[in-house]
């Protein structure tokens, strides 16, 4: 399979946008925009994301052992493109951020988002699928969701 055909037919499948965060060392923090996430178990609460096995962000959270999950809404454009650049800045400086029980950061007007401790990993070709055990987790305002869907953001029915 030609992996940029491929990349082609799977951008028609419309998903929700979020930004992974996980803390760095030396009491940094770093984050990336995703499509890749969903919800796995209720009991117990996981969580799962699929990031690139040798990027900054697998590595970032294989060494600190913890992420977040922040769901974007329809507003939040601006910080889907920011995290999804390539790193140049304070990525973090765009957005109101708190930091959770984890030491992930958490954007306080997320749609939602939830906080996770690693659980598991699993090599999945060039990805790595990280299963994570949720351990806080909230709805700070109800939104329009943003949708990502045929390489451009959409907003999503308002609740």
């Amino acid at each position: 399979m030609d992996s940029q055909y491929l990349r082609t037919v799977l951008a028609q499948w419309a998903s929700g946008v979020v930004v992974i965060t996980t803390p760095a060392a030396g009491g940094g923090r770093h984050g990336m925009t995703a499509s890749s996430f969903t919800s796995v178990a209720l009991d117990p609460p996981l969580v799962s994301i699929c990031v690139v096995s040798q990027g900054t962000t697998c590595r970032m959270i294989h060494d600190s052992g913890v992420f977040a999950v922040n769901m974007l809404g329809s507003d939040h454009q601006e910080i889907g493109r920011r995290f999804s650049a390539p790193a140049s800045g304070d990525r973090f400086a765009t957005g109101r951020w708190q930091t959770a029980a984890t030491g992930a950061a958490v954007l306080a007007d997320a749609v939602a988002w939830v906080d996770c401790v690693v659980a598991a990993c699993y090599p999945a070709g060039d990805h790595t699928i990280i299963l994570g055990l949720v351990q806080d987790a909230a709805t700070p305002r109800p939104a329009a969701p943003l949708i990502y869907h045929d390489r451009c953001y959409h907003e999503g029915i308002a609740r």
